[in-house]
């Protein structure tokens, strides 16, 4: 094996390890925020999200019901925060939230989210 292929196999696994630290912190950071809610639970059926939504690169989409967003943030802290928010609420996947409804598409990776009237 070369100099650089043993680079190639050492960058591979520190990419591996610092997404395996940013999901360590993401799980803690909700665990904090359940932590701080359970002072003041937000209304049921409608919770407030522990994270901003507004700095999730949202796309805008149109389809045979309407208008409606999606991410594909991935590399958003606050895209996998909201990833892992949405997967708790198994088996639906799904939340409403100050005026939105949020979902995982199938691939269950990206996110959906309409405004509700």
């Amino acid at each position: 094996m070369g100099n650089s292929e043993d680079l190639k196999i050492f960058l591979e696994d520190f990419v591996d390890f610092l997404n395996a630290q940013e999901s360590s912190i993401v799980k803690m950071r909700l665990q904090l925020e359940k932590l701080v809610g359970a002072v003041a639970p937000a209304p049921k059926g409608s919770p407030k999200l522990p994270f901003d939504v507004s700095k999730i690169n949202w796309q805008d989409r149109e389809n045979e019901k309407g208008k409606f967003q999606c991410s594909e943030d991935y590399n958003s802290l606050d895209h996998k925060a909201l990833l892992a928010f949405l997967n708790e609420h198994v088996p639906s996947k799904c939340v409403q939230s100050e005026g939105w409804f949020y979902w995982i598409y199938p691939s269950g990776s990206k996110i959906g989210r309409k405004l509700k009237k």
